[in-house]
């Protein structure tokens, strides 16, 4: 069985964007966001969250990280942070309760690859085992990427995830057609739980995933030009992002943004202007913006 550090970070729930920009930055990209005055209200605004935290206080980030790993920087972002082991299936089973198939759009159903499949409308299905990497696909920001793919058209398109998490937005737009997808992610498991999903769907014959850092340059590419490039993160890691699309954006590409908090939508619409794009389609749900940039 195997055992993991949870660490929380308590916060404020005008510091949470602060928080999980600040992660990120520091290399960490798979956590849960919690806010337990909205749970109950819109369960879920935010990707994962467990029973334990609808009795606690106040609002938190939660990691989950291996014993041996360093968390030094963290004590620094949250000096009061609390840590505990846990077994990865006590974790498992804290989220899998709220996690439903999720139609999506006209054409997709995101099914939860543990529980019976009932799809009368014969929607594409796409079967999720998140493992312990972001991508459930019920978060606001995930939802909105994806509902950006289907006017993108990804039938027989070159597709680029960054920060591919599960992998659920690459292996989506496999489900819809796509030629091909590449998924990067500069955490480890996140490469590694998908391409277990994408075998678990039948696609690993055209979908890749390794862990990378876009920005630094470290990743093996294989191809020069994507037709459709994902950056499902934040607007702080997406603002430097944007100067790079360009040169792996196919002709008429769409560059499909999301994970942006409706504050720092305009910071992201100018880097993205500055950089030659224009939006095409702009979303908003709970709070998160997602673009569609040609």
């Amino acid at each position: 069985m195997s055992r993991w550090l949870e660490v929380t970070l308590p916060t404020e729930p005008n510091h949470l964007d602060i928080l999980t920009a600040r992660l990120v930055a520091e290399g960490f990209e798979s956590f849960q966001v919690v806010d337990p005055r909205e749970l109950d209200a819109a369960r879920p605004i935010w990707e994962l969250f467990d029973e334990e935290i609808l009795s606690g206080e106040g609002c938190a980030v939660k990691l989950y990280l291996r014993p041996d790993e360093d968390i030094a920087k963290l004590r620094v972002l949250v000096p009061g942070l609390s840590v505990r082991e846990r077994d990865e299936e006590d974790w498992a089973d804290a989220w899998k309760q709220y996690y439903k198939p999720t139609p999506i759009g006209d054409r997709l159903l995101i099914q939860p690859a543990w529980l019976p499949l009932e799809n009368p409308e014969g929607r594409a299905v796409f079967l999720n085992n998140p493992g312990m990497s972001f991508g459930t696909g019920l978060h606001a920001s995930t939802r909105l990427c994806l509902e950006l793919l289907e006017p993108a058209q990804p039938s027989r398109k070159k597709v680029l995830d960054i920060g591919c998490g599960s992998g659920i937005l690459g292996l989506c737009a496999l489900k819809l057609g796509a030629a091909s997808a590449v998924g990067i992610d500069i955490d480890p498991g996140a490469s590694v739980t998908a391409k277990e999903n994408a075998v678990l769907n039948g696609l690993e014959d055209r979908y890749i995933a390794f862990p990378g850092d876009f920005l630094s340059g470290e990743f093996p590419l294989s191809d020069k030009q994507y037709d459709i490039v994902f950056t499902n993160i934040v607007a702080d890691v997406i603002i430097p992002l944007a100067p790079l699309i360009p040169g792996i954006l196919a002709p008429d590409g769409a560059w499909i943004v999301s994970g942006v908090i409706g504050q720092r939508l305009g910071d992201v619409l100018s880097a993205a202007k500055n950089a030659g794009f224009s939006a095409e389609t702009t979303r908003l749900r709970d709070g998160w913006a997602a673009v569609c940039f040609r």
